[in-house]
Order: structure tokens, then sequence, then C-alpha cells
């Protein structure tokens, strides 16, 4: 009975408790909904609260001492919202003239308060200084602030329209995808027959079974022209989403290309789209004062790359903002990305994005109506990005450049050099002329001249450029001959200036005839008559194997793109008449001349560096690497410590190497192909020189190859010259002087202020 009555107490206080609580629940809903519900909703209708990504500052990028080539600055964004700036707004297109050509006038260094369209255009009208491939500029003017427009559209900036980026590229296959998505819209009837035959063709399958996308494989910028594009998307945008009709030419072309770039972000109510980065204070303070003018604007800070040097482009890479194909590809599976995200497009950005690109935080913002802040409700911090230590040693590099350009800038072509470390793999130095600045890489102008400069500028030559050996080959040649036991030490052969050979005729006119010579003496005077008996003898079969073994014609791994070669012989002649049947089957004629570097020899300055590392050293082919390794972005810790990669193990014999050695020796001695250049050097070099006859669109020209190694009796360095056109490798010898210069007198790097001992890194 007691037990029970004490039941009853509980359930009564139970019952108590769940009417306070619902009395409690219920007088909130009242205040909610009665007494301030009013109040409420025009709070709701005149603030807005919006999250946004902070995005993490990228890892810097350094050379091997800790010497940084590229890190971050504080830059300003000018951002637009698109409720407030775009959606449903009549002016839209006015007032994003009006900032775009601010920024413009920005990046041209103009601070504008007025009309800042008769500004612009008298400013276009002056002529530009042209700037040359290499100039010293301080590490302050190499990452100096321009403004930059976010303009992805790969078209000039001005007419007469031409594509500005190289076909096949993302951005170029970008546009593509846009154009045949859009060619109904837009009119592009060209296009829109293609894309329909495409479809209606008969389903084809690849090698493992999968349905070809015929449609994907048009290429819709051959249809249509960079003219023809613009003046449909004006049309468009005129028609059908409210922009002023009749605007200038150049206004049009402007207008297009931001609104294409907003189209590839997917500008949205759910995200933002910068419109300019990296914009002075004079701009940031316009836009302040004429805050009502610019609804929906905001100016953002954020970490930008800032370039501490004007070397090494090629290799450190250039960033962009995700475009639709890669975001589409790549990175929208990817946790930490969104469309407004800023990637690695190239070079060792791209290559080492994963560590590079950090996490990004958020920030949750409460706002008026006015877009004025009224209160920041939550942050969340961003990660910065992993660092890459390289491998470059920048004062080696910086003199590459320099003396590329000082050696080569007469022959109106380009060139290549490539040091490396033959013990390692490791990279020292890899300099491609002409080059490009990387501060306004993504600048509508700077586009433009890259594309209408023939040599080329954005090729890396070192990795990307296949070039005929030459006579550099005929190392190669020799060890084949004396592994294979066609020639040994004391196998001689007399060069009277013309070898004849099933019917023809081969000559040699590289020294004094007659001449007999043996192996060490035919490296020296570089003779073809030896290595055409060396070829007839061997033979492709053979010359092939040997070519691969030591990595000739087969890609390197280096990583931020390259291409693999060829090597000559029956295997890729027959790959080149099943391409083209009309092509004529290997001959023993092609056998005599593969031997000094011509037939279908064709490789990169790196492969062929690499090829002669793996001489002097021994027989040790390396992979060779750009990266020592990877510091957390703090520098506390090692993310990633890179080890040399041993891709072969070359079995050559002492003798072999030592009469090889000693016919690279007596290049450099006086009376050898390079002895003007090293007779009198005071370290002892070895190397080979090369020349290489090449036709380029109906013209032929010469190509200078030189390559060497120091010290002889203990290389620890090897360099690879290439110079299109310069004739001789004699000519380009000048170079590796000037590299090794640098190399073996510079200044010790632990005495450099600011610079710590090698393998170690301040912060």
């Amino acid at each position: 009975m007691e037990n029970k009555q004490q039941l009853l107490h509980r359930l009564a206080a139970l019952l108590v408790m769940l009417l306070l609580c619902a009395g409690l629940a219920g007088s909130r809903l009242v205040d909610l909904q009665l007494v301030h519900g009013q109040e409420y909703l025009e709070r709701s209708a005149q603030f807005l609260t919006t999250t946004s990504t902070v995005s993490a500052a990228r890892g810097e990028i350094l050379d091997r001492y800790g010497r940084p080539m590229v890190s971050n600055k504080t830059g300003f964004s000018l951002v637009l919202l698109y409720s407030d700036f775009w959606e449903n707004k009549e002016d839209k297109f006015d007032r994003l003239l009006d900032l775009a050509q601010r920024v413009q006038a920005d990046a041209a260094g103009l601070n504008v308060t007025g009309d800042v369209s008769k500004t612009l255009a008298a400013a276009k009208k002056q002529a530009q200084p042209e700037q040359d491939e290499y100039t010293d500029e301080t590490e302050e003017e190499a990452g100096e602030a321009r403004a930059l427009l976010n303009d992805m559209l790969p078209i000039s900036a001005s007419a007469p329209y031409t594509y500005t980026a190289e076909a096949g590229s993302s951005s170029m296959a970008t546009l593509s995808a846009y154009i045949k998505d859009s060619c109904e819209t837009l009119g592009l009837t060209a296009v829109q027959s293609a894309v329909r035959q495409a479809k209606e063709a008969p389903v084809e399958y690849d090698a493992d079974g999968n349905a070809i996308d015929k449609t994907k494989q048009i290429d819709a910028t051959a249809l249509v022209s960079p003219t023809e594009f613009v003046a449909a998307m004006g049309k468009y945008m005129t028609e059908k989403l409210g922009m002023t009709a009749n605007l200038p030419q150049d206004d049009v072309r402007t207008l297009v290309g931001v609104y294409y770039s907003m189209r590839q972000v997917g500008f949205s109510k759910t995200i933002t789209f910068t419109l300019a980065d990296d914009i002075s204070m004079d701009l940031i303070a316009y836009i302040k004062e004429h805050h009502g003018d610019y609804p929906g604007v905001e100016v953002q800070s954020e970490a930008v790359r800032q370039y501490d040097t004007t070397a090494a482009a090629h290799v450190l890479g250039t960033v962009g903002v995700v475009d639709a194909t890669e975001w589409k590809d790549t990175y929208k599976d990817l946790a930490g990305y969104q469309m407004t995200s800023v990637i690695g497009k190239t070079g060792l950005e791209k290559a080492f994005e994963s560590y590079l690109h950090g996490s990004s935080g958020s920030r949750t913002v409460e706002t008026d109506l006015g877009g004025n802040e009224v209160a920041k409700q939550s942050t969340a911090a961003p990660r910065p990005g992993d660092n890459v230590v390289t491998t470059l040693d920048l004062d080696l590099q910086e003199v590459a450049e320099r003396s590329l350009a000082e050696n080569l800038a007469g022959n109106g072509r380009g060139g290549a050099a490539v040091a490396l470390d033959p013990n390692t793999g490791e990279v020292l130095a890899m300099a491609s002329y002409p080059t490009y600045s990387l501060a306004d890489y993504n600048s509508t102008a700077a586009a433009e001249d890259r594309a209408n400069d023939s040599r080329h500028p954005e090729v890396n030559r070192v990795t990307s450029g296949v070039y005929p050996p030459g006579s550099t080959f005929k190392v190669l040649s020799a060890i084949a001959g004396l592994e294979e036991g066609i020639i040994d030490a004391n196998t001689q052969i007399t060069c009277t200036g013309v070898f004849e050979y099933g019917g023809q005729k081969f000559t040699c006119k590289n020294h004094d005839t007659p001449m007999t010579l043996d192996v060490t003496g035919a490296l020296k005077y570089s003779c073809n008559t030896f290595f055409y008996t060396v070829g007839q003898k061997l033979t492709g079969e053979h010359l092939e194997k040997w070519s691969e073994r030591f990595g000739l014609g087969v890609v390197t791994g280096i990583g931020i793109g390259e291409r693999s070669g060829h090597a000559a012989g029956p295997t890729y002649r027959a790959e080149m008449k099943k391409a083209d049947p009309s092509t004529r089957g290997w001959q023993g004629g092609d056998d005599v001349i593969a031997a000094i570097g011509q037939s279908d020899n064709g490789f990169t300055p790196l492969q062929l560096a690499d090829y002669i590392s793996a001489v002097v050293n021994g027989g040790t082919l390396y992979q060779p690497t750009l990266v020592r390794g990877i510091k957390s972005y703090d520098f506390s810790s090692v993310v990633k410590s890179e080890t040399p990669n041993v891709k072969e193990k070359i079995e050559i014999s002492d003798e072999t190497r030592r009469l090889v050695m000693q016919g690279m020796s007596e290049v450099t001695d006086e009376g050898g192909t390079a002895g003007s250049v090293f007779a009198d050097y005071p370290i002892k070099v070895g190397g080979k020189t090369g020349t290489a006859e090449t036709y380029e669109n109906g013209e032929a020209f010469d190509n200078g190859l030189f390559i060497a190694f120091a010290p002889f009796d203990d290389p620890q360095i090897v360099i690879c010259v290439v110079g299109e056109g310069a004739g001789h490798g004699a000519y380009v010898a000048p170079v590796v002087r000037d590299m090794l210069d640098e190399f073996f007198t510079a200044d010790d790097v632990e005495n450099v202020d600011a610079v710590p001992k090698e393998n170690t890194l301040l912060r």
C-alpha cells in the first residue's frame, strides 16, 4: 500500500514537470509567433546569413637551400554576390563593365576616380614597350601586385581575335565543351551540324568495349572562329540577358570573357564570383567610398601567389581557378575543393597539388541588405598547404636562363639547358628559352603575347622538346660497339671523308682527312666514318636496345609533363609505317646514320643529360627528380622525403667506360670539338658536342648540342644544352661554361644572408 502511494506521488511530480515544460515551450512560441512575430519577420527580411569558404594559403616552393621561389602575400579580391549584384538586376552588365574597366585600369597602374572608360581607351592607344625574355627584376618587382581580371576565355583581348592557348590544352578543351553545350542557344550552325552527325553516327567501341563518345571528340574551336564566338555571345547577352546594345567591340569582348568565367565557376546564390585578384589599395578605397554604387561587391583579403624570382617559370608552374572540365574530371569528388578553388595548372604547382593546396576553412557572417557586416557568427580556420623543397639551385637556374637568352637570342629560335647531379638524379637547373612571366601569366594580354610568339614560349623544351641528338649519340654507339664486340681499344678506321654503303655515299666533314682513328680519337674529332662503320655492323636492332637501356626514347618520370621521344630502329620505324603506310621500311642505310644520332632518333635534353650521367657514374640510370622533400606548412616536420630512385643498373665493362671517358676528355682538349672553350678551363671538363640537321616548316637548319660533366675525375654535375639553329655544339658551349662558373666558383651558400645550411629550413 505504501509502495503504491509513493508511485502515485512520483507520477504526479512527473506530470507537473511535463506541464511546466509544455507551458514554457508554449509561451516561447507565443512570444515568437504573436508577440514578436512581425519583428522577427522584418529582421529576417533585412538581414542575410552567409557562409563562405576561406581559402587556405598554398604551400611555398623553395630551392634546395631553402630560398623561396614561390611564396604568398596578402592580396585583396573583388568578390560578387549573386543575389545582390546579379539576380534580376537590369543594370548588371553596366556595373560589371564599369568594375571590369576599373580593374583593367588598376592593372595598368592608373588611379581613375572619374570616367574610367575614356581614361582606359586613351591608355590603350599608347604603344607598350616590348620586354626582354629574361630580365634582372628584383624580387620586389617580380612579386609586385598586378590587378588581374578573372577572364578565363582563351581569346585575345582585342580584334582581330585569335585563340591564345594551344590546341588540346585544358582551357581550349573547356571552351570547346562550352561551345558544344551552347551551340543551339548561340546559333552556331557548324557545331550544331557536327554534333548532330556525331549523335546519328553508328556506335563504335574502344579496345575495352566501351562506347566511344563521338560528340566529345569534336573540337568545336576548330569549327568556330574566335570572332564568331565573341559575336554570337555578344548577341545572346544583348538579346536575352539585357546587355546594352551597340557597345564598343573591346567592351563586348570584356563582358563576354567575364560572363564566360562566371559560367565556368557556376556563379549562383551559393557560389560567389571573384571578379579580380590582387587589386590595389587605390581601387579598394574607391570601391569603399562608392559602396552604394556597387551593391553585392565585397573586398576580401586572401593569400595570393608571390613570385620571389623571375626564373624557373616552366618548372614552378602556374595556378588558376579550376575550370569546368577540370572540376568535372578531377576535383568534383575531392574533399576541400569548390568550383572557385585555385589549383595548380602546370609544373610543380600541378604535380604537388595535393600537398600545396591545404584545407579550406569557413566563415559565417550576418549582413544587412546593404551588404554591411552586422555580426560574425563563426569561423573555422583554414590549414595552409605543405611546402615543397626542390632540388634546384636558384643561382644556377638564373645563370642558365640569362646565358641562354644572351647566347641564343640572335638565332631567332629557342633552346634549353638542364643540369643534373649524376650521383642522385637531382635536377640542379632546368631552363627553357624563351620563357615567360608567372606574375601576370593569367592576364589576357600576356596570353596573347605568348600565343603570338612563334617560338612557343610555354613549351618546356627540357622535357618536351624532342631533338635529334647528333654526335652526342656517338658515346652510346661507342659503348654498344665495344660491349657487343664490334670494336675494341685497338680498332682503327681510316676516314677519307666519304663512306660508301649500299650504293650510297655518306660524308664526314668534321676533321682533316684522311685520318686513321681509334674509338677515343673518333669521339674527340667526332668522326662520322668511324661510327658509320660501327652502325653498319651493329645494326639498328641492337642500337635501339642500347638506347632503351640508357633511357633514350623513354619517359623519365620527371612528373611535370614530358614527351617520350623515340629511338631509331626497326621497332619505331614499324610504328611509323603503321601510322603512315607510305613510310619507308628500315634499311641498311638507316643502320649507318642512326649511329651518328640521325635517322629517327629524337630525345629530350633531360634524357640526354640522364644518359650521360649514367655513363660517367659507372652505369646507374637514375630517375631525374625535382623535389628533395615536403615540409609541413610551419616547417616543423618532414611530410615526405625523396631518395634517389635507380631505374636501371647498366652493365658496362671498366674498359668500355675508360675508353669513352677518355674520348670525352679529349673533346675538351686542344684540338677537340670543344677545345676552343674548355682547353684552358681551370677544372677538367669532359663532354661531347653535337650538330643535328633539322627541318621545320620546310626550312633546314642545324641545332647545336653540348653535353658536359665536371670535374672529370669525380663528376658532380652533368649539363646538356641545346640551341635551336645554333649551328654547332661549340657555339652553345659558352652556356655550359657560364653554368660551371656559377656551380664551382659561387660564394659558399652558407654565407648568403638569411639562407640556412643545406638540408635545413629556418623559420
